[in-house]
């Protein structure tokens, strides 16, 4: 007879369960003849003295009672009579139990087993329980390892283990137990999501915070804790918990040092993972971590024998994105395309099966067709005993009685005699044939042979191992005021300071265009200054004419206004007739504003934009549908209601609780396809079938992938990011994909959704291949997304030392700058909270930071020119870029929530030249969304996509900016329209904006204007 326990045991049930064995003499639990004779129990004669069963019954009846003094005085005489009684010791053993003497009550246990040896399993079981309570938990796995050595069918158990393991971070090996049990009984929802989510830590933060001594703290695991600081996106302070922990440093677990080795691939610290991963002792190869590492390093060293290390992973743990993510980065490095995509497609899949599970976990009532649905998924990508266990736990649920339930061991019978792992690894490994590979094992052992002369190569962070140059000091001074930019965003009628509802945090948007064709930009700024959804603005949105460098508000004359509750702002040409046209991203109805080329605008009353009521964040214009025509893209933030309900207070007069995006019914996105008559259509982003709902912030177009046609990124705020690809094989423009999981970019390295805010995007590592920044949340460092030859991204923000500048920021609009011409890219980022929270030691407004891009990262470089902007805190929202004074400098412009906008003209000192270049389509759309630009010149190359969007709700200047440093000309200029020609252009000039037009052979010199 094997004891059933409950999942979380505690020391009162295990002596409640140790008394129903040994009560009663022997070992079944039928009564003897004896027993059944034995009278009732009687009052004795004070006089008389009592039996050894009274005194029995009595030391039963005060523990009952809760008199564990007087019960321990009687039971200690009954031991000094009887020491090996059954009975007594098991008395014995609920009064340390009740009193929390753990190690005591582990000691009578021991005894009791000697007694009854044929009990020893279940003894052993309840004894490591009760080590468990008393903070013995490698003593407590020891023991239930081997009962299971001794009784490899119990399976409480067995599920006991697995519980202890997960609760101290050794989820692998739980998952190991868990994956055993699977054949033989009835599983928990809870023990079969962790089969999905391998990799996730057990408790949160709020654990660590309540954790106030090292007890505490040691019983939530030191590979719990380890593994949070990981999947929080922080694998610095993972490697140096890890560093002070006897885990590591002591034991040398496997699972630690595993767990050490894939930090060290998250950090990208090479040299360290390189010797890390040829000094670590085999065990370890039992751990996908592992083999991660190696993975990684083999990618470093350009060894075919990555495959194979990311397909152990995948054997090991089948839910691992990681280790997909590296199976795909190493098939496309080696021209396995093919068979790349199909795992592409398995991290769809996947990405698909975590959000059945967490919707299932976070329902209160899922509904059976759930369970179906993510047991149909597993059964689709080979995890046939996995997906009968979901049914069985819906059947279970839903409908125990029912026939099926009862063929439920045949099916797991069925199963298990075609497949003995419950896995078809065929089918798992997506038909890869391993026999083609390089074997992981091979590659392994002479990397242990060679490891003390092998150099370590680094091919991942290109651009770092560029020369350096020397770093000039930036200036840039705010000279809004100076040159008549005078306009503050409101949030509401009368601005709402802090507390705010969540569509007063966000700020309003701002738009570089030159919309009189005069040869100067000219800045266009959102405004809401009302009380969404119906309310008209008190106050006017800004449009300031560049005239010979000083600005004038021209919203009237223009009739470019519009009273909404503004958002987003772009501009793009809507009609392909050379004058730029305004688009607005409204809290409710947006609005296309076509200009009429005489310095005035029209609202375009064919546009379908009034259909849509949802909450618009950023928008962008762009031909995303192959037709050589711009499309509209709106991303929209939410769409519920209830985010008009005002903030709720308490008796105390604070807030009961501020908004988040998570409380609230998440929006579609929609492109409004051209139909090339000046009319559009309306379709989900994602297609009709499965239209895209997202909490999206920031938004890019471009050419990402290279592959013909624009991606569009969105930014989403605690949801994963989107990467939209047209799918080329089916010719509806409403067909796309998302390829944000299989490309990198859904997740930072943590595998979970950030509040991702704004987007820059720059070849920061000179692969010729396109790299996004995206600015997050405080305690939620940015992601520094660096895309490979394979088109696969690795988030780089640890090497690039961006996680400690960014880590306390809460970052909005962000661009990438290259603010000396020195041929390196820059960031600059505005920052600014959305909730004060001053009192836990956070900031709430925020420097703009300028970030220097150096051979060896980024560094907060202190900027010169205007202390009095510079020194202060801000709230800065929208960021876009431009040159306004036409110097070749490149310059910034800022929206803040509650103060002025802001010109920052750059003014740095420097004898480094540039390259402007203004793009205009013919054959593709006139502003050229998506064109590739390639500037050869002394030795170097540089390369930029032309793109819309990026920032957080604004639009950048329409020009190309490239720093040539010392160069003086650039050699050779290639350029890929979006229609696929290619032009070469020769020996251009620095220190020069030039007009590209597709299809002609000239570069056009752009003359400075008048002023």
């Amino acid at each position: 007879m094997r004891l059933l326990f409950p999942n979380s045991f505690t020391p009162w049930q295990a002596a409640i369960l140790i008394i129903a064995l040994f009560v009663g003499c022997g070992k079944e639990s039928t009564p003897t003849q004896d027993d059944k004779q034995q009278p009732p129990i009687q009052a004795t004669s004070p006089l008389a003295p009592e039996t050894r069963d009274q005194r029995l019954q009595t030391a039963a009846r005060l523990v009952e009672t809760g008199a564990i003094d007087q019960a321990e005085r009687k039971i200690r005489r009954l031991l000094i009579e009887s020491p090996d009684d059954l009975q007594v010791n098991t008395l014995m053993l609920r009064v340390m139990t009740q009193r929390e003497e753990f190690a005591e009550a582990v000691r009578i246990l021991d005894h009791m087993a000697q007694l009854d040896p044929d009990r020893d399993d279940d003894i052993q079981a309840h004894a490591a329980n009760l080590l468990y309570q008393e903070g013995e938990f490698d003593q407590a796995i020891i023991r239930l390892e081997s009962v299971l050595q001794r009784s490899p069918e119990f399976d409480e158990a067995r599920r006991r283990l697995a519980q202890m393991l997960n609760q101290q971070g050794y989820m692998f090996d739980a998952n190991e137990h868990i994956r055993k049990l699977l054949a033989n009984t009835s599983m928990s929802r809870d023990e079969l999501i962790s089969l999905i989510f391998p990799s996730r830590s057990w408790i949160s933060d709020g654990d660590i915070e309540r954790a106030d001594d090292e007890q505490k703290i040691g019983r939530l695991g030191v590979l719990n804790i380890a593994t949070l600081y990981r999947i929080n996106g922080n694998p610095r302070k993972s490697l140096q918990y890890l560093d002070n922990s006897d885990l590591v440093t002591k034991q040398k677990h496997p699972a630690a040092i595993a767990l050490y080795a894939h930090l060290l691939a998250d950090a990208q610290m090479h040299k360290e993972l390189h010797a890390w991963v040829a000094a670590a002792p085999s065990q370890c190869e039992r751990y996908p971590d592992y083999w991660i590492a190696c993975g990684n390093v083999a990618l470093d060293n350009n060894d075919e024998a990555a495959i194979d290390c990311f397909v152990e992973a995948i054997k090991r743990e089948p839910n691992s994105m990681d280790a997909h993510y590296g199976i795909i980065t190493s098939l496309e490095k080696f021209a396995q395309s093919e068979i790349a995509e199909r795992f592409r497609q398995r991290s769809y899949a996947l990405d698909s099966i975590n959000r059945d599970a967490i919707k299932i976990r976070q329902s209160p009532s899922p509904e059976a067709q759930n369970y179906i649905d993510l047991a149909t998924q597993l059964m689709n990508i080979g995890r046939p005993l996995e997906a009968i266990a979901w049914q069985e736990l819906a059947l279970n649920r839903f409908s125990p009685s029912s026939n099926q339930a009862g063929l439920i061991p045949t099916y797991k019978a069925r199963v298990l005699s075609e497949f003995p792992s419950g896995r078809d690894e065929s089918l798992l490994l997506c038909e890869l044939d391993r026999k083609s590979l390089r074997s992981a094992h091979d590659w392994l052992t002479e990397l242990r042979i060679a490891a003390p002369d092998r150099p370590v190569e680094n091919d991942t962070s290109e651009g770092l191992a560029r020369t350096e140059s020397p770093l000039i000091a930036p200036v840039f001074q705010n000279v809004a005021e100076q040159v008549g930019i005078a306009f503050r965003y409101q949030n509401a009628p009368l601005p709402v300071e802090r507390e705010f509802q969540i569509f007063q945090a966000f700020g309003g948007g701002v738009a570089c265009l030159d919309f009189d064709r005069d040869g100067s930009v000219d800045f266009y700024f959102g405004q809401a200054a009302t009380t969404p959804p119906e309310g008209k603005s008190t106050e006017p949105n800004g449009l300031f004419r560049n005239q010979s460098l000083h600005f004038v508000n021209v919203i009237d004359e223009s009739a470019a206004d519009d009273r909404g509750y503004t958002v987003g702002v772009t501009a793009g040409d809507w009609n392909q007739d050379g004058f730029e046209d305004l688009l607005f991203g409204n809290l409710g109805r947006n609005r296309l504003l076509i200009n009429q080329g005489d310095g005035t605008f029209r609202t375009d009353t064919n546009a379908p934009l009034g259909e849509n009521s949802s909450y618009t964040s950023s928008v962008a214009m762009a031909d995303v549908t192959g037709d050589m025509l711009p499309d509209i893209v709106e991303v929209n933030y939410l769409d519920d209601d209830s985010i008009f309900e005002p903030i709720q207070y308490g008796a105390d007069g604070k807030p009961v609780a501020l908004p988040g995006p998570l409380q609230f019914q998440p929006a579609m996105d929609r492109v409004l396809v051209s139909l090339g008559d000046g009319s559009m259509a309306a379709q989900p982003l994602g297609g009709q079938d499965e239209p895209a709902y997202s909490t999206g912030l920031a938004l890019l177009i471009t050419d990402i992938d290279w592959a013909p046609g624009n991606e569009v990124f969105v930014a989403n705020d605690l949801r994963a990011n989107q990467l939209w690809v047209r799918n080329q094989k089916d010719k509806s423009p409403s067909e796309w994909s998302d390829a944000a999981v299989s490309r990198g970019v859904a997740y930072g390295n943590s595998g979970q959704p950030k509040a991702c805010m704004g987007v820059a995007a720059a070849d920061f590592d000179g692969n010729g291949r396109l790299d996004l920044h995206i600015s997050n949340f405080e305690d939620e460092w940015s992601n520094h997304y660096m895309q490979n030859k394979s088109g696969v991204f690795v988030d780089a923000t640890v090497p690039y030392k961006l996680d400690t500048i960014s880590r306390k920021m809460l970052g909005f609009g962000t661009q990438a700058i290259d603010y000396d011409n020195n041929n390196q890219w820059d960031l600059i980022v505005g920052n600014g909270h959305i909730e004060d929270l001053t009192a836990k030691g956070s900031l709430f407004a925020m420097p703009t930071q300028l970030l220097v891009g150096r051979r060896d990262g980024f560094i907060e470089h202190t900027v010169a020119g205007d202390d009095e902007y510079w020194n202060a805190m801000h709230f800065s929202r929208a960021m876009a870029k431009c040159d306004y004074n036409r110097d070749g400098r490149v310059d910034v412009v800022v929206s803040d929530l509650k103060r002025d906008a802001v010109l920052l003209e750059n003014q740095t000192i420097t004898a480094n030249h540039w390259l402007q270049l203004e793009l205009v389509g013919t054959i593709s759309e006139r502003e050229a969304i998506g064109a590739h630009v390639t500037a050869d010149f002394d030795s170097t190359s540089l390369y930029q996509t032309v793109q819309t969007g990026d920032g957080y709700l604004a639009k950048n200047e329409s020009v190309v900016f490239f720093g040539l440093g010392a160069s003086r000309s650039v050699a050779r200029l290639h350029v890929r329209w979006p229609s696929g020609l290619e032009q070469v252009f020769e020996n251009l000039n620095a220190d020069t904006r030039w007009m590209l037009v597709e299809g002609t052979s000239t570069a056009w010199r752009v003359s400075d204007p008048a002023w």
